[in-house]
């Protein structure tokens, strides 16, 4: 998850060895001593996997010097009850953070078998280790929209707990403003780039203080820049609101015994 598709293939070029997990996985002993835990899960605990890379320096046999790999780790979310099938979608290049449901990108949690079961296909027992699949094939990314594609390298499984979904909780203030000028004889200015606090500044006195560190004429552009701060605050309010909307639509799309397990 969160990885780029032209990066996977560079993954791939160290063999990881994760055997140490497989193991684990299939002793309940040995996964409380693997992720350390601080107390025993009951007998119906669920192991949901699912796999990120962090970028390292790494030296190779073909470049000692160093080279940038996506190292691959693996997350386990160990719980009672199945986590929520959804989505999030984040990056610095997104404004806005996007939820939906695994099933629009082809994901979801899967079985994971152990490997005496692989091999004869045969499954002994219900499964209780789940992993993050995508049956989303490399070639036929081609049919889709650069958009689309854009998604899967920024997506990481979304889960919201119910004391996030806070309606008194503490909402950044601080907005970025980019506001476009002109200069003293009319031409196009340099953008000015800076941070509003739109509880603790006053409007006015902000744009006098910034006009005189810009030594710029507040009779000629102050309106403008007061103008411009109103729509970068408004924006920013939007999509504050837009985003508790959002929490609380993926609650109200959850099954009751999924909001109840994530109180835990």
């Amino acid at each position: 998850s969160g990885t780029e598709w032209d990066q996977l293939e560079l993954v791939d070029s160290i063999e990881w060895d994760f055997s140490h997990l497989d193991a684990a996985l299939n002793d309940p002993l040995g996964i409380l001593t693997h992720f350390q835990l601080p107390h025993l899960p009951t007998p119906e605990y669920l192991v949901h996997l699912f796999g990120s890379t962090e970028p390292q320096l790494v030296s190779t046999d073909s470049n000692p010097n160093g080279q940038v790999i996506p190292i691959p780790v693996i997350i386990a979310i160990i719980s009672t009850r199945a986590p929520p099938s959804t989505l999030g979608i984040k990056s610095v290049q997104r404004t806005e953070e996007e939820v939906l449901p695994m099933k629009d990108l082809r994901m979801g949690w899967f079985p994971v078998l152990a490997a005496n079961e692989l091999i004869s296909g045969v499954r002994r027992s219900s499964p209780n280790v789940f992993a993050l699949k995508c049956e989303q094939r490399r070639v036929g990314l081609k049919n889709i929209s650069e958009e689309k594609v854009k998604k899967f390298d920024y997506v990481l499984p979304y889960i919201v707990f119910p004391k996030d979904n806070n309606e008194d909780e503490v909402v950044d203030t601080v907005v970025n403003v980019m506001a476009d000028l002109p200069n003293a004889d009319g031409t196009n200015g340099k953008p000015l780039v800076f941070e509003y606090d739109w509880e603790m500044d006053d409007l006015d006195d902000f744009v006098k203080e910034k006009c005189d560190d810009e030594e710029l004429d507040e009779s000629k552009v102050g309106d403008m820049l007061r103008d411009q701060i109103k729509s970068a605050v408004k924006a920013e309010k939007l999509k504050n609101k837009a985003e508790r909307e959002a929490k609380a639509k993926v609650f109200q799309d959850m099954d009751p015994t999924e909001v109840e397990s994530l109180k835990t």
